[in-house]
């Protein structure tokens, strides 16, 4: 909790610096003119709307990727929304011209946080989920009545008195485990209490005791299949149960499977996540000089006060540690925006089959800003290309073997990995997923704004 808030708090005081010096660059509605890219307020319209307004209005007009589409003048905006509906659903009064703002983006993903709501969903955005426990996972997989740790997280109280994988637990408290009964009972307690284990490492008995309390969950799980490794990444995140997020967590998993020729990645309801993280995961796949992924980017030239567009392409540096290895990726209609990020920058380089169903389609990245009244704006102002300059987005990206069924799924990309010959032929979806409507979103509390699940949010 104590990074989040640090980190919370860094971001605070650049956001109160760049709003300082945005003010003194023309960013106040009154002292600026359209030719400066900003929409000047009429003259019947600078009293009712809000420094924050202002505020907001010149983060869409710099940052939202399609503004020149979708974002009028700012008077169309004000004093619009009615109050007695938006006071219905709990909305600060003097947030509903922004509000209504947002709504009227033709982008569900750009979208305002007021302070009431923003600070548990910063304390979200860009950690993994925590848990409060132990830290270590079973082997259920394992038919021999035996209770072989299989996970430990990383910095869990586990880890931290150095319980390990391959340790098999034999006693809880004293007392020989001899079904799931009994495991189960003697494993639940509250935070701050202690678990003592016997557990078995190389035919010797050793005691633990280990006291729970709350750690950050793991994005990167190991698993085997038929002798195959599986690596599952869950979401991409920078603050994980490893201190260098989900690209070191992935990279971990690589190194303990180097001796494999063929490897199962696994996204399937991977929805996204931190895009600092995925890219450099793109290139551990590539060779020096492949080009990984292009981003184009909406940003403010802050000489003239207007929006510009930027491209810039990620190329590999230096040969990734599995450039040489086969792979086979799982992937179904929630794997989203850094899954799908990670899919086209590593197959527009590399031919290996996808097997389960086509992706969501969101090939766009949002902008994540802290407002000076601490409100979060969520601005979509990326969009992603392959090396190509091909675009995925609302299409999604296809299997080669269409499979709904989880197992099936697995035991087709098994399959493959075995043989390794299989050569890509899909390519981009060519009908539209339809996730970009509004109305296929869960309304939120409000009418006309939309509630974008976390795993959706890059």
């Amino acid at each position: 909790m104590g990074r989040r808030k640090n980190l919370f708090e860094v971001l605070r005081k650049i956001e109160v610096l760049v709003y300082t010096f945005t003010l003194s660059c023309c960013l106040i509605f009154a002292a600026c003119d359209s030719d400066s890219g900003t929409v000047p307020l009429n003259s019947s319209s600078k009293d009712t709307a809000s420094n924050e307004f202002k505020y907001n209005y010149n983060l869409l007009d710099y940052y939202y990727i399609d503004k020149n589409l979708y974002l009028g003048r700012p008077e169309i905006y004000l004093n619009t929304a009615t109050p007695e509906e938006m006071a219905t659903y709990v909305v600060p009064w003097d947030y509903y011209d922004i509000y209504y703002m947002y709504s009227q983006m033709n982008d569900k993903f750009t979208r305002y946080i007021d302070p009431s709501r923003s600070y548990s969903l910063f304390n979200t955005l860009n950690s993994s989920e925590e848990k409060m426990g132990a830290g270590i996972e079973i082997d259920s997989t394992n038919t021999s009545g035996k209770y072989i740790i299989s996970q430990v997280a990383e910095n869990s109280p586990a880890d931290k008195v150095g319980l390990k994988v391959g340790d098999e637990i034999i006693a809880i408290e004293g007392i020989e485990i001899t079904n799931d009964i009994i495991f189960k009972r003697l494993s639940y307690a509250a935070e701050g209490d202690t678990i003592n284990y016997t557990i078995v490492r190389n035919s010797v008995p050793l005691d633990f005791s280990v006291v729970l309390a709350p750690y950050l969950s793991p994005t990167v799980e190991l698993t085997f299949k038929d002798s195959i490794p599986i690596i599952k990444i869950f979401e991409f995140s920078s603050i994980t149960s490893n201190d260098s997020g989900t690209s070191e967590e992935f990279l971990d998993a690589l190194r303990q499977t180097e001796k494999y020729k063929a490897t199962i990645i696994d996204l399937q309801d991977n929805g996204g996540g931190d895009g600092d993280e995925c890219i450099p995961m793109i290139t551990s796949f590539l060779s020096k000089g492949d080009t990984a992924i292009g981003i184009i980017s909406a940003d403010r030239d802050s000489i003239f006060n207007r929006q510009v567009f930027d491209t810039a392409f990620t190329i590999t540096d230096v040969d990734g540690i599995a450039k040489d290895r086969y792979f086979v990726f799982l992937a179904n209609n929630m794997t989203a925006s850094c899954s799908e990020l990670m899919l086209a920058g590593i197959l527009s380089n590399k031919n290996y089959p996808v097997v389960g169903t086509t992706t969501y389609g969101k090939g766009i990245g949002q902008r994540y800003i802290i407002t000076p009244s601490l409100s979060i704006a969520a601005i979509t102002s990326k969009r992603v290309v392959d090396k190509n300059r091909k675009f995925y987005h609302k299409y999604g990206i296809e299997p080669d073997f269409a499979i709904n069924d989880r197992e099936l799924a697995i035991e087709k990309a098994v399959e493959l990995a075995k043989d390794m010959n299989y050569v890509r032929t899909a390519g981009y979806g060519s009908v539209n997923t339809g996730n970009f409507a509004k109305t296929a979103v869960k309304p939120d509390t409000m009418p006309g704004f939309y509630f974008i699940p976390k795993k959706f949010s890059y």
